[in-house]
């Protein structure tokens, strides 16, 4: 049966996935069909031009039973001025499913806020009976070592693809969820030969909105002020303050560590289903953009995944294009290097994730368009191209019916290849989990392990979390194993053996990326991820064949028994602070416990205690609180009676006295504030969210002790701080109103309008010199040193400087509070942004620097000399540019201003929750803030 399976591909030219056959066009006189002639009409009105239309959406189907968006809604979709909240969306989707046999609707969980996220599974009737059978099977082909080639193939020949099309992550991007909805009529009662094929081959589920919460801000956004707006150049913000509760557009880069509820439950639906392709509908560059990428793509991605993706948009360009469609294009957008995106879920599991982007004017208005000055990789994207045959004119009138049309076309073009070739994927599918065992047999590494004795328990269970919710096997080893004269497997620590279907992507989060220096195209995104390093965790990669048949058993439910532990009796307990991810927020958990940091390293007995260990005073505290704290933390405790020595004396300590911390929010970009606010929560610690009105009103000592200001973004000016969003289009509410009942949530303002102005810089000099402390991460240390607040440091943008978000070399210079608990040299993950100047005379302000560059130092230090064979600046990743000007660059500064501090992160310690290894750094500024020149 395999065989004949395989001869049979090759004679239809399907081999591998390179050549799939083309569906071609039905023969014979047209189908004679019921149509909406309103519907009809209000799509034709509302196109711009005729070559924006073809036969596939000219016509709205008509149905006596079934309801089309504009009998729920009142609308087509794409009529101007039209915008659908997802309440109706949603409203939408249950009538359809409710009167369709051929829709049936399925529900992944709720948003943070408690929004559905649905599921509209469009199939024949008989195929969504059997709906579960159909994803059993699908499991069965996910795994080759329980499902024999044989038996695979008696799978396939009665299973089908499912394919998951998802809109709306995104939030403005507004029309792929209007094209969801009318896609998903379409594909239930459309009776031509096209979508009869589809619902007969195929299995399409369809999520109209994945970010549901910002879906409904957007619209009541739009609706409250920007309705009336047609001028592309010339309205008011466009986007809404807010989508998710914290994440913005990131929520497209949380696929690694899943830590948002958008992500987590689309992972449980993919583990559920094992869709063998996704499409995520994306809207930004003229005028349909086909995902396949320039390149360097990710190299643990199966090759028939890569095949896949240029098959599948070569047939979709050539498609469209053969219906008259200008500006379909591929190749120049993207690369396809960094595994973190949603539709990566699919790409990392053997299956295969794909997106479009098509062209919107983030309105439901029609409006004049000038493209001639869009380029991407280098060409504009009116020039034609090998990947871009027929570009689109300079100027255009365009509507979201434009985009309507182009987005559902481009999908059922999808479809219809997959509907021609149902087996070929499934087939591919399987042949990938087949593939990626191979890999672990015949090439190093065979395997990870993750040593037990790490320095840091939380991160190392939350890093082991994180592989398992990815799907990847782990177990523990029941023996030792010797890999080198260095190096061994003990009992007990976790290994990843790496022949599983999910080898490649253990072996992807797990090894060092090492980026190509010379690429044609700039990436996309970050180019490390490296969760080891990311989280501080120790990992080996193993490439001893033999560790293939090491002993183990199933991972321990608590692979750490005795965190929490107090070893000893006394009235004090030490926590050694060896840089964890946790022991900042314990400090937190403790409250109004009494809780010092040793200035210095010393010894208990055989243990030894670095500087910036914790030493609490439990004479008055409750002890169940303080163990119950230090279990939750995975930090374990040495009792003791008196307070420690070192040569004789006691050892110096300060007091950690916990800081009222306010987090400042900026209405021009709240992203990466909401990352901060994100891993505050996450951790525990308590904050207060402000903004320019609070600072406004001055006396800001009164209330906080530390202000932190996160990154805006890498390009982020004094000026834009403090002018803020254009005061011309004031008044400009975020507030809760009986019409927009989803705005003015997590903060609220009566005018986002303006900025810090000078009033707000005065407040914060007040704040400082009064003795806060302030904490800039990122470019968001602007605010200080471009203000002239420190005016011994300076910021510099070097020309040609390129980090694109990788995990530089950092060295330790001397004994600090912020740099407590970090080896001398150690690592950060520093995306693009400003880089920080100080004269030789002042490097005293530096804490760390990156790389090892001998910078003169103007004290006597430790790091006079780099030594011998110093770690390389770039750890994983790549500095594509300017690596002279970042090697030896201040990484961590502080400098007194008046009775306060100022501390500047030249990276971002708290980027996407993920470098958690960094977060120590932040807790180090946050616990010692008024006693960092103490030493």
């Amino acid at each position: 049966m395999r065989m004949s399976f395989t001869i049979t591909m090759m004679l239809a030219g399907l081999w591998a996935s390179a050549a799939p056959v083309a569906a071609a066009p039905p023969v014979g006189p047209p189908v004679a069909r019921a149509v909406d002639a309103t519907a009809s009409e209000a799509i034709r009105e509302a196109t711009t031009s005729t070559e924006y239309l073809n036969d596939w959406v000219a016509e709205m189907p008509e149905s006596a039973t079934v309801p089309s968006p504009r009998d729920v809604l009142g609308y087509t979709a794409g009529t101007p001025g039209e915008l659908t909240h997802v309440d109706d969306i949603h409203r939408y989707i249950r009538a359809l499913a409710g009167a369709s046999a051929n829709v049936k609707l399925l529900s992944l969980g709720k948003s943070f806020e408690g929004r559905e996220m649905l599921v509209a599974a469009v199939s024949d009737a008989a195929t969504l009976d059997r709906l579960d059978d159909f994803g059993a099977w699908n499991n069965q082909l996910a795994d080759p070592r329980k499902t024999s080639a044989a038996a695979a193939e008696a799978i396939i020949a009665q299973a089908r693809p499912i394919y998951w099309v998802t809109a709306g992550l995104h939030s403005t991007e507004l029309g792929p969820p209007e094209a969801a909805m009318e896609l998903a009529y379409r594909l239930a009662v459309d009776q031509r030969e096209v979508f009869k094929k589809i619902r007969n081959e195929v299995i399409v589920f369809i999520t109209p909105v994945l970010e549901t919460d910002g879906r409904a801000r957007q619209v009541e956004w739009y609706k409250a002020h920007l309705g009336d707006f047609t001028e592309y150049h010339n309205r008011p913000p466009i986007s809404a303050p807010f989508w998710g509760h914290y994440t913005f557009h990131d929520n497209n880069r949380d696929g690694l560590t899943f830590s948002q509820p958008l992500t987590s439950n689309y992972v449980d639906g993919f583990f559920k289903w094992k869709p063998t392709l996704s499409l995520d509908m994306h809207e930004s560059v003229p005028l349909l953009y086909v995902a396949t990428g320039t390149g360097p793509y990710n190299d643990l991605v199966d090759p028939i995944t890569v095949t896949e993706w240029q098959s599948i948009a070569n047939y979709e360009v050539s498609r469209l294009t053969a219906k008259g469609m200008p500006g379909v294009w591929t190749w120049g957008f993207y690369t396809g290097w960094f595994p973190g995106y949603l539709l990566w879920v699919t790409n990392n599991h053997n299956a295969n994730g794909r997106f479009y982007e098509t062209f919107g004017n983030g309105s439901a208005n029609t409006m004049e368009r000038d493209i001639v000055h869009s380029s991407f990789a280098g060409k504009k994207v009116t020039d034609k191209t090998w990947y871009r045959a027929k570009p689109p004119q300079r100027q255009l009138l365009w509507s979201m019916r434009n985009n309507t049309n182009y987005m559902i076309s481009a999908v059922t073009a999808s479809l219809e290849l997959v509907a021609s070739n149902p087996k070929l994927y499934l087939d591919n599918f399987y042949q990938k989990g087949v593939n990626a065992i191979k890999r672990a047999v015949a090439d190093a590494p065979y395997a990870f392990s993750i040593p037990l004795d790490q320095a840091d328990h939380d991160a190392t269970a939350k890093l082991v979390a994180v592989l398992g919710r990815h799907g990847i096997e782990m177990a523990q080893a029941s023996e030792s194993f010797e890999l080198d004269d260095e190096n061994s497997v003990e009992r007990g620590d976790v290994v990843i053996l790496l022949n599983q279907p999910y080898g490649p992507l253990a072996q992807n989060l797990l090894e060092k990326q090492v980026f190509p220096s010379d690429v044609q195209v700039p990436p996309y995104d970050d180019v490390a991820w490296t969760l080891g390093l990311q989280f501080g965790v120790e990992t080996h990669a193993i490439d001893d064949e033999d560790i293939l048949s090491i002993a183990t058993k199933p991972l321990a439910e608590e692979l750490f028994g005795d965190a929490g532990s107090i070893r000893g009796k006394g009235r004090y307990l030490v926590v050694d602070n060896t840089g964890q991810s946790a022991i900042g927020p314990l400090r937190f958990d403790l409250g109004n416990t009494v809780v010092h940091a040793a200035l210095q390293a010393f010894n208990i007995g055989k243990q030894s205690f670095g500087a910036g260990s914790l030493i609490i005073d439990i004479k008055d505290a409750d002890l169940n609180e303080i163990e119950q704290a230090l279990s939750g933390r995975k930090l374990s405790a040495t009792a003791i009676r008196r307070l420690p020595k070192t040569e004789g004396d006691e050892v110096s300590t300060h007091e950690l006295d916990l800081p009222r911390i306010a987090v400042y929010h900026s209405w021009i970009a709240t992203q990466n504030a909401g990352w901060v606010r994100f891993s505050l929560d996450d951790a525990g610690v308590p904050y207060t969210l402000i903004s320019k009105d609070d600072v406004q009103r001055g006396d800001l000592r009164a209330f906080w002790d530390v202000l932190v200001v996160p990154s805006l973004w890498g390009g982020t000016t004094l000026a834009q701080l403090i002018a803020g969003v254009d005061e011309k289009w004031s008044p400009l509410p975020y507030t809760t109103t009986p019409e927009t009942p989803s705005l003015g949530h997590i903060m609220s303002s009566g005018d986002i309008t303006g900025g810090l102005g000078f009033d707000g810089m005065v407040a914060i000099e007040e704040f400082i010199k009064g003795g806060g402390t302030l904490i800039g991460l990122a470019d968001g240390g602007v605010l200080a040193t471009s203000s002239g607040l420190t005016p011994d440091i300076a910021t510099v943008r070097p020309v040609g400087l390129n980090t694109p978000g990788s995990i530089l070399t950092t060295r330790v210079l001397g004994d600090h509070p912020l740099t407590w608990g970090y080896d001398e040299w150690t690592h950060v993950f520093r995306g693009n942004g400003p880089l920080y100047q100080v004269a030789d005379y002042n490097r005293h302000l530096v804490m760390m620097q990156f790389g090892s560059k001998v910078v003169p130092q103007p004290v006597e230090s430790d790091a006079e000399d780099a030594g011998a064979d110093p770690p390389p600046l770039v750890q994983s990743g790549a500095i594509l540019g300017g690596e002279k000007a970042i090697d030896g660059a201040p990484a961590l500064l502080h400098t007194r201003v008046g009775s306060g501090n100022v501390v500047l992160f030249a990276w971002n310690p708290l980027h996407r929750n993920i470098n958690r290894h960094d977060h120590a750094f932040f807790y180090n500024a946050l616990l010692n803030w008024n006693d960092l020149t103490q030493q």
